[in-house]
């Protein structure tokens, strides 16, 4: 069935977040969480902390807050640009509001550090009571000033306003030895566990799928009980591979909408990254069978198309890519707010119950 529900793309396709001169982000902005905030009583201390006190009565239909990812233009003495992870406010329809001129999350400062080369690629949750925030921590591994060799972990911080962030370490797997991205917290409990999709990096790229874990708490130590997903497999590409995205959505008890990426190598090793949408049922779900989460799917709904998203302009660009971290609902949109070509962050939207309703038609029984 083919999907031709086009995402639209807003600000006339245009940059929501570019580099500037400050040093963290002056070499590009990308991947960005999205966060919305109702003016409620709830999320009076992140409105608080974002923008001051009675900044609710000014934007009484709440705020969004986005925690992206920035690199410099130089990073001296190391073998790339490490990432850090900055915040713009904005109203619900994505209008900026204020940037913060520093970041709220840095990289270990040691080489020890599990996040020494970078915090990447944040996916912020609330959940029992705080806000999470799991991201890709990177660290070296050997001479990196021979090999550049390095080790990405799934990593944690919490925060009670989206502002000040303590970070809590890696996400345990009991093999910490593995490469492992694209994590992302479902935002409820589910039979009382929390629920965590991840990518670990293990075997041929071609096999690397949305995994899913459980724990007793958002900390961790995890569980994985293995594959969800992975590509489905297309003519033309050499490879594919697929990771988790923004949080999950929910739609329904035990329901989710989730927007994730699917990579592709061309020839050349150039590579294409398209965004895919999944209905997940916990209703029909057998832990045994990770796989029976997936009640539908829909892959390749929104391809690199305009110049920000197909160009990488940049040293550190990665041309050919919509990649997206965040994602929420206002209004009956589903607003994407997405990474373009590894060089800005961009925002689209498609009507909710339009995208609810097609993948329900994919439901098979």
């Amino acid at each position: 069935m083919p999907f031709d529900l086009p995402f639209q793309r807003l600000f006339g396709g245009q940059p929501l977040i570019s580099p500037t001169e400050n040093w963290w982000e002056s070499g590009v902005t990308f991947n960005t969480a999205a966060v919305y905030l109702p003016s409620t009583a709830e999320n009076l201390p992140a409105i608080h902390a974002l923008l001051g006190e009675g900044a609710e009565a000014k934007y009484p239909a709440g705020v969004v807050a986005l925690h992206y990812r920035a690199r410099p233009a130089t990073d001296p003495g190391l073998p790339w640009t490490r990432s850090f992870v900055g915040v713009s406010v904005h109203e619900p329809d994505l209008t900026p509001i204020r940037r913060f001129a520093e970041p709220v999350l840095k990289p270990g400062g040691s080489e020890c550090d599990y996040d020494h080369l970078g915090a990447e690629d944040p996916r912020i949750t609330f959940l029992d009571d705080a806000w999470w925030m799991v991201y890709c921590g990177v660290m070296p591994v050997g001479q990196l000033s021979s090999t550049g060799a390095w080790l990405g972990s799934v990593s944690l911080a919490k925060s009670t306003d989206l502002v000040h962030w303590e970070k809590c370490g890696v996400a345990a797997f009991g093999n910490e030895t593995i490469s492992n991205k694209d994590g992302v917290l479902f935002p409820d409990r589910i039979d009382g566990k929390v629920m965590l999709l991840h990518r670990p990096m293990t075997g041929d790229i071609g096999t690397w799928g949305v995994n899913i874990a459980t724990a007793a708490a958002p900390e961790g130590p995890y569980t994985d009980l293995g594959q969800v997903h992975r590509a489905m497999a297309v003519g033309g590409y050499l490879k594919s591979w697929s990771g988790a995205g923004s949080v999950p959505i929910k739609i329904g008890e035990g329901r989710y909408v989730s927007i994730e990426h699917t990579g592709n190598y061309l020839k050349g090793e150039q590579r294409k990254y398209v965004l895919d949408a999944f209905l997940y049922d916990f209703n029909r779900w057998d832990p045994g069978r990770p796989e029976t989460l997936v009640a539908a799917r829909m892959d390749d709904v929104m391809r690199p198309e305009t110049d920000f998203e197909v160009n990488g302009p940049f040293p550190d660009s990665v041309a050919n890519v919509v990649f997206a971290c965040g994602s929420y609902v206002h209004d009956g949109w589903l607003y994407v707010v997405y990474g373009g070509g590894d060089s800005f962050i961009l925002a689209a939207r498609i009507r909710f119950q339009n995208l609810v309703d097609e993948l329900e038609a994919r439901v098979v029984a």
